[in-house]
């Protein structure tokens, strides 16, 4: 199952939002990432980190994603999860992070 490790500045940052509370589901934007790239992780995990040698603070299973169409974000990937206590304290590792993510396939 692939996993996305990503750098999210601040633990709740305006790029992390509830979007369904009774189910628990979120969404955490807004990613350089390609639309085929964003689909392989759909089924996948979702890591957000403070930085890359950080464990990470929330996370856990990707459900889907979007394209923002919002003029300051226009383009960029916008994923929707499933809180779990899986996505939390995981290390992603030094190796082959690219600036703000790191994929594992």
């Amino acid at each position: 199952m692939p996993s996305l490790h990503l750098i999210e500045k601040g633990e709740f940052s305006e790029n992390l939002k509830c979007v369904d509370k009774e189910k628990n589901e979120w969404e955490s934007g807004f990613w350089a990432i390609v639309p085929d790239t964003a689909q392989r992780l759909v089924g996948g995990t979702i890591h957000l980190h403070a930085a890359q040698d950080r464990r990470s603070h929330f996370g856990g299973d990707i459900l889907g994603f979007r394209v923002a169409t919002e003029d300051a974000h226009k383009g960029r990937v916008v994923f929707r999860f499933r809180a779990t206590p899986d996505g939390r304290d995981v290390r992603a590792g030094p190796d082959n992070w690219s600036q703000e993510k790191k994929f594992v396939w």
